[in-house]
């Protein structure tokens, strides 16, 4: 049961803190937002460092970065 409607209602708005770059690659983002009521979303630095460091989904990019700079 979704009860973003009744938080909604309350005058509250749901965010997520969360990040993971799957999530905007693969519609999640897109779903919370229009089916779920997503309003925000919010990180801090261990979630961040977990989400670069932790996962192989940025590794092709970093890569990239470092083999273009001079």
């Amino acid at each position: 049961m979704n009860r973003t409607p009744q938080l909604q209602r309350e005058g509250q708005a749901l965010w997520l803190d969360y990040i993971r770059r799957t999530i905007l690659t693969d519609g999640t983002l897109q779903r919370l937002i229009e089916e779920d009521g997503l309003r925000g979303m919010t990180s801090n630095p261990s979630i961040f460092q977990e989400a670069i460091g932790e996962t192989e989904e940025y590794d092709g990019d970093l890569k990239a970065l470092v083999e273009a700079r001079p």
